[in-house]
């Protein structure tokens, strides 16, 4: 920069060119910025320039070089201009790109020279016409397009009409007369109309209104030629628009589709007299075609469903796993396989049927897929008959599998052909017995003496054809040492394969026998259960009778009678197997009324089941504490209450039981014992082989008993 330039005062002109919308610069003759406006900082820090002196004092020429490359065309353009400009030359104009990263950009550089305090200097304005090129561009295309469009509509195979919102005639291309037999000049600013035949029901105006308001783009018309003919033609319709968007006109592409409408019109009617389900579909799944017979069972219209992926139809959308199987089918069928299986279809009224289902694919000349085809036949008939066939098979099975007689049945090879149910424990774990030999199985079970006898019965019948009713066999089994007892009959019958066979129905008598061994035992133990009974029953009236006057005798020997009966009730309950603590106590105290056990008596302990015999002792002794504190101790005034506690201790070895009364009057140790103590105590205690600890604290009073486990439990509680 020269020492004249820096002297240079350019403020007075600085409000000047901040105010221009372009980017200003102020040049020197040897090429130096000496002065900016706001436009070009702005400018230069947008586009990562110098953002602090805006390139002032750099050399204008020398950032146009970094900027396009040395040695442009434009570079030296500017470099001309400019120097002609600071020369006194005529203003310099020129137009150069300037693209970013994001967008494509143009600038027009215009320079023109002032003189400022006798220095020569130049104005360079860039101004953005990106805008302007654009607009350029855009209408060099469209005039090309234009021309394109014109070419294409000449050169189409399909006739191209246009006319104008009253319906007249502006285009008719050459496919047009082709198809029509009219040429331009005799239908150019004619009716549309022309081409109707005379009772077509729509008018030109009312296409027009549809194709404008786009509620009709493809559709199928009956028009007629030159001659008369009447042609279906298939219609495809668009607005046409001016420059502001503003609709003047309608064109038409017109196609002759008069032999294809036939073909499918006879298609059709084959398919919608089939009483199957058929269809088309696209390779995307959109349904294309359907014949009557699907839209009438299921009462839809065509309007309902064409257009709709199939697996969405309403045939399918009762189930999502319906609707995906059926679009799995499609994927299938896409890539060329076939799919088949039954499947239930929704119809009328949310009903549902069985259908055979096939989708399959519809290939072209050189075996490519073009189309999905699924079809589906009624098969609900067949269906109810299957299942009706197959519920009295179900329920002829569940009868013999439920039998308490087992059966089973042999080949005419004599192996095992069927076994039910019941059948299977008297083979014990000969497994699989299916397809096994009886003769072999029968050795393995049974001594050689007895399975040569059943095998000889069997081999005879098959034979003969000779029933056989066995009386009933008793034995030894091999493999288990047990004894077993069956009756047994055999007879033959013809197989599913034609050939002669034998069936044999048993009934194990072993569990019956066990039973009844069983019935024996528990009547003896009855019997010594009731001479034991009858001998409590009279020890207590005596002991009662001798403590008791006779007013007294009947109500305290009926209490004990009572508490008694309610102990061999939960005995007879459990089978006189054994009975639960927790029931055992709370038997013995139904006595005292629901108000005192719910609120005034606790009962707490482990589950566990004590033999008979101690549930006697326990029980009376519990019947005889409950009385006493009902009548003198904790119950017999209105807050005392009572506790029953039973542990395990000592390793599980010990049963500790403790009852105890709390809040009652005072308590004191009575002067002479009656059969309540003897219950209490005695009897308890030699009940369970343990021994009682009765204590009179002035808290009320305090029983434990302890004995060992294995004299109380019986086993775990359930």
């Amino acid at each position: 920069m020269t020492k004249r330039s820096e002297a240079l005062d350019l403020s007075f002109i600085q409000p000047v060119i901040d105010a221009l919308h372009d980017s200003v610069a102020i040049v020197t003759q040897d090429g130096s910025i000496v002065g900016v406006n706001r436009s070009w900082m702005r400018f230069s820090n947008e586009n990562n320039g110098d953002q602090t002196t805006g390139y002032v004092g750099a050399n204008y020429l020398q950032i146009c070089q970094e900027s396009n490359g040395k040695g442009s065309e434009f570079v030296s353009s500017i470099k001309e201009g400019l120097i002609k400009v600071l020369s006194g030359g005529s203003e310099f104009q020129a137009e150069y790109p300037c693209h970013s990263e994001t967008e494509r950009r143009w600038f027009e550089v215009v320079a023109s020279s002032f003189k400022l305090n006798g220095v020569r200097l130049a104005l360079v304005v860039h101004r953005n016409i990106t805008s302007k090129k654009l607009a350029l561009v855009e209408a060099d295309n469209a005039e090309q397009h234009a021309l394109n469009l014109a070419a294409i509509v000449t050169t189409m195979p399909d006739a191209v009409i246009a006319f104008d919102l009253e319906g007249r005639i502006t285009s008719w291309n050459a496919a047009a007369t082709n198809l029509y037999g009219y040429e331009r000049e005799d239908v150019l600013g004619q009716s549309m109309e022309m081409l109707y035949p005379p009772d077509w029901p729509k008018r030109v105006k009312d296409y027009i209104t549809e194709i404008v308001n786009s509620e009709l783009k493809y559709f199928d018309a009956i028009r007629l030629t030159k001659s008369g003919e009447q042609l279906t033609i298939a219609i495809t319709a668009a607005p046409i628009r001016s420059a502001t968007g503003e609709v003047i006109g309608i064109s038409n592409v017109h196609r002759d589709v008069t032999s294809e409408r036939e073909a499918e019109h006879r298609l059709r009617s084959i398919l919608n007299n089939l009483f199957a389900f058929v269809g088309i579909l696209d390779l995307d799944g959109t349904l294309l075609e359907a014949n009557r017979a699907p839209l009438e069972v299921a009462g839809l219209e065509a309007k309902d469903v064409i257009g709709k992926k199939f697996w969405d139809c309403y045939w399918w959308n009762y189930s999502p796993d319906v609707a995906q199987k059926i679009r799995n089918a499609c994927e299938q069928v896409r890539d060329g396989g076939i799919a088949r299986f039954d499947v239930e279809v929704q119809v009328a009224d949310g009903q549902l049927i069985w259908i055979d289902f096939q989708m399959a694919p519809l290939l072209s000349p050189t075996g490519v897929v073009e189309n999905l085809i699924p079809s589906g036949i009624d098969i609900s008939e067949r269906k109810a008959i299957n299942a009706a066939l197959m519920s009295s098979h179900d329920t002829f099975q569940n009868l013999v599998n439920r039998s308490p007689f087992g059966i089973f049945t042999l080949d005419a090879d004599f192996r095992f052909a069927h076994v039910s149910v019941g059948a299977l424990p008297a083979f014990g774990d000969i497994r699989p017995l299916i397809g096994r030999d009886y003769e072999e199985s029968m050795r393995a079970l049974w001594p050689e003496d007895f399975a040569d006898e059943v095998v000889g019965r069997f081999r005879h019948t098959l034979a003969t054809g000779e029933p056989y009713d066995a009386p009933s066999t008793v034995g030894t089994r091999k493999d288990s040492d047990e004894i077993a007892s069956y009756d047994w009959m055999i007879e033959r019958i013809t197989m599913p394969d034609g050939r002669f066979g034998v069936v044999c129905n048993f009934y194990d008598l072993s569990e019956r026998q066990k039973y009844e061994e069983h019935v024996r035992l528990l009547m003896s133990e009855v019997n010594h259960r009731s001479k034991n009974l009858l001998a409590v029953v009279l020890s207590m009236a005596r002991q009662t009778a001798r403590t008791s006057s006779p007013t007294d005798f009947v109500e305290r020997f009926s209490q004990r009678l009572l508490g008694l009966s309610s102990c061999q009730n939960l005995i007879v309950d459990g089978s006189w197997e054994g009975v639960s603590v927790k029931e055992l106590a709370q038997s013995q105290l139904n006595h005292l009324g629901e108000e005192i056990q719910s609120n005034r008596v606790r009962i707490e302990g482990p589950d566990l089941i004590v033999t008979p015999s101690a549930a006697e002792g326990i029980g009376m002794a519990l019947h005889e504490l409950s009385t006493n504190a009902l009548k003198y101790g904790a119950l017999s005034g209105a807050v005392g209450n009572v506790q029953i506690v039973w542990t395990i201790e000592e390793g599980d070895q010990l049963f500790r039981m403790q009852w105890s009364e709390h809040d009652g009057p005072t308590v004191t140790e009575p002067t002479r014992t009656g059969f309540g103590t003897t219950v209490t105590e005695r009897m308890a205690a030699n009940a369970v082989g343990g021994k009682v600890e009765l204590k009179y604290e002035p808290f009320g009073v305090v029983w434990v008993l302890t004995a060992p486990m294995e004299e109380v439990q019986l086993g775990e509680a359930a």
